[in-house]
């Protein structure tokens, strides 16, 4: 994308308010699909809203709420066994953010996000500020309603955008801490939500392609510009213009600091790998695929692998020889650089020219008008019906008890004076048509009572309501694999951005197939590699997706029956011994069964003294043994010791007998 640098403020507030301009429309139906969701009365077309309503659109909307994670699988595109052990260490890393992260809180308000709007978006940033004693920088994830952002127009990819705005309301104060801009500069900001005196502010944040294809970052609010930084993804360092150095190594009085781009890394120490191999601070050179050699002189040495001698001048010194041994560098590993932007849209259901999904609201609003029409005109019925007194004209003002608020008056020709009149209606068709709309509503969302929970007389068998169930899922499987796919793009963000930023390794925790959590490490040099021309690179040719299985946990209790029926037909081996007992209880404390860590830990301690009672019998039946070997190796000695003697005195009688 082409920028004027001259003024850049101008430049992008112009490109923001052209491409809002171009949102209005679909930015005023997120209003009315909020407006809706949250229950509002207004009528398409209407002077006036309706007097009540039944909020079908929320009820089928929240039916929907689903509180299943997709759980992260990584596969290499290039299977071999280091490219699989990486994988691993990834999806034990993004597992454990899954843990880490308040993953919960999002997708409780994504999933309601979702089908309002059609969509939500997702960023995910690296944020250098979180620390800890032995690491710096983490991953950053916040999702925000679509009206949040803004997309270059008639693009409907994300991936496919020249540019794309961010907006949020944030205080002044956040201003100064996070864009190191005075306070004076943040009163400047303004806010989209307040007035001039308020104390937050507006920021827009715009996401571009630059004439390289990288991505670079402009903020601003109001007419204040917070922060340009150009080639967003890279490694950024103070150079001291005078004498050329790190900030860090400059001796200058009067240094001339400017912030450069940091494309490589020179190793001063060899790195050791998760595998035990290691990355050396020294390399080969390589040119045109051949390692370069250079003449070095080596000591002689004899066929028979002895020194060669020679005599200089008269000594007698080691021989040397000229060999040629490759020539070494310092080893520059480049820094890795995401090429993504940091935003992921979800969509809903997917629809075409469209950037954001198919959003609920709008496809039931004629229902839900319908609905809050209907049900003010019961409401309307109910309230002026009912039953009326009648009586002479001189007598109605002495109904004054409150009940009866409407007297009607009769004249003396009437032959019944006092009396009443029933003036009720009848509701029962307005009811049945409010049934009727709520199913035709239900019906384009795809849902049924069985998937509700409600009572469902059309299933006459616990396997009809299942396949009922399953049927009712499978229209809604669109939207699931909607966010599965959403949730494997944040994935591999995260991963790019751990290859990019993550300097110190990073450890994780699993749990591996005997129930026990075990620490493994992310170490983004084990994706290091060399290719022919002798250039180093990060391999990220890994495949992000999700663990079909881990759909399962949205039903514990299925799961922990499994269990029970493997355990009882034998799958995990004879039920009536110990370690099979184990198992299964391992198995069971993997899916959150309560108190089974307890029964795990109960069986390995009877087991522990199990094998300590077995030894120490063993060990006693060794002493046993070896006390009667040592027995029996004496009663031998002495008998060999008997009989020699013996020998001894038939030698001296002339071998006569004793």
């Amino acid at each position: 994308m082409r920028i004027e640098k001259d003024d850049k403020l101008h430049f992008f507030q112009d490109l923001y308010n052209e491409a809002k301009s171009q949102m209005d429309g679909i930015l005023q139906d997120f209003e009315k699909w909020r407006k809706q969701y949250r229950g509002d009365l207004e009528i398409d077309g209407g002077d006036e809203p309706a007097k009540t309503g039944r909020n079908i659109t929320y009820e089928l909307i929240e039916s929907q709420f689903s509180s299943y994670l997709p759980t992260t699988a990584v596969v290499p595109e290039v299977f071999s066994e280091r490219n699989e052990r990486n994988a691993k260490s990834v999806e034990q890393l993004l597992k454990n953010k899954r843990n880490r992260l308040p993953f919960e809180k999002m997708n409780d308000l994504d999933e309601r996000i979702s089908p309002i709007y059609g969509g939500s978006v997702w960023l995910v940033e690296w944020d250098e500020s979180i620390k800890t004693h032995n690491k710096v920088g983490d991953v950053k994830i916040t999702c925000w309603a679509p009206h949040r952002f803004v997309g270059q127009p008639h693009i409907y990819e994300i991936d496919d955008m020249e540019y794309c705005f961010i907006v949020f309301e944030t205080t002044k104060d956040d201003l100064v801490r996070k864009y190191g801009v005075s306070f004076e500069v943040a009163e400047e900001a303004e806010s989209d939500e307040g007035g001039e005196q308020d104390e937050t502010a507006t920021v827009v944040v715009c996401y571009y392609k630059d004439a390289n294809d990288r991505v670079c970052q402009y903020i601003y609010s109001g007419d204040v510009e917070l922060s340009d930084i150009e080639d967003y993804y890279s490694r950024k360092r103070y150079i001291c213009k005078k004498c050329g150095k790190r900030k860090e190594l400059c001796t200058c009085d009067h240094p001339d600091l400017e912030l450069r781009n940091d494309e490589y890394e020179e190793l001063d120490h060899d790195i050791q790998l998760t595998d035990g191999s290691y990355l050396y601070a020294n390399s080969p050179v390589m040119k045109d695929g051949m390692i370069v050699t250079e003449s070095a002189k080596r000591q002689a040495l004899l066929p028979d692998g002895s020194v060669a001698m020679e005599h200089i001048g008269g000594v007698l010194l080691p021989a040397t020889v000229e060999v040629q041994v490759p020539k070494m560098e310092r080893t520059k590993l480049p820094y890795y650089v995401p090429k993504k932007f940091p935003i992921i849209i979800r969509k809903n259901t997917s629809q075409e020219e469209s950037l954001f999904g198919q959003s609920d609201c709008e496809f039931v609003r004629p229902q839900q008008q319908a609905i809050n029409k209907v049900e003010s005109r019961i409401m309307e019925k109910l309230m002026k019906a009912g039953v009326y007194p009648t009586a002479p004209e001189e007598y109605a003002g002495q109904f004054d008890n409150g009940l009866y608020e409407n007297v009607i008056k009769v004249g003396q020709g009437n032959y019944k004076l006092f009396g009443r009149i029933d003036l009720q209606v009848s509701v029962q068709q307005d009811m049945e048509q409010s049934e009727r709309l709520y199913q035709h509503a239900k019906r384009i969302l795809g849902i049924t009572d069985s998937y509700q929970g409600q009572a469902d007389t059309t299933a006459t068998s616990g396997k009809a309501k299942q396949i009922q169930v399953n049927q009712a899922a499978g229209r809604l499987d669109s939207k699931r694999r909607m966010k599965n796919a959403a949730y494997a793009e944040i994935d591999e963000v995260i991963f790019q951005y751990y290859l990019a930023y993550a300097d110190e390794p990073r450890t994780v925790t699993y749990t591996d197939a005997q129930g026990r959590l075990q620490n493994a490490t992310f170490n983004r040099y084990d994706f290091i590699e060399r290719d022919e021309n002798g250039e180093y690179y990060y391999n990220d040719e890994y495949l992000f997706g999700n663990d079909s299985t881990g759909d399962v946990e949205l039903s514990r209790e299925t799961l922990w029956q499994e269990n029970l029926k493997n355990f009882q037909a034998g799958c995990y081996g004879n039920p009536q011994e110990l370690e099979t007992l184990l198992i299964y209880w391992q198995q069971q404390e993997k899916y959150h069964y309560p108190n089974a860590r307890d029964m795990v830990e109960r069986i390995r301690a009877i087991i522990e003294a199990k094998r300590q009672q077995l030894e120490a019998q063993l060990a006693a039946k060794n002493a046993q043994l070896d006390e009667a070997r040592t027995q029996a190796l004496a009663a031998t000695e002495r008998a060999q010791g008997a009989e020699g003697y013996i020998s001894y005195l038939n030698a001296l009688k002339g071998g006569q007998g004793v």
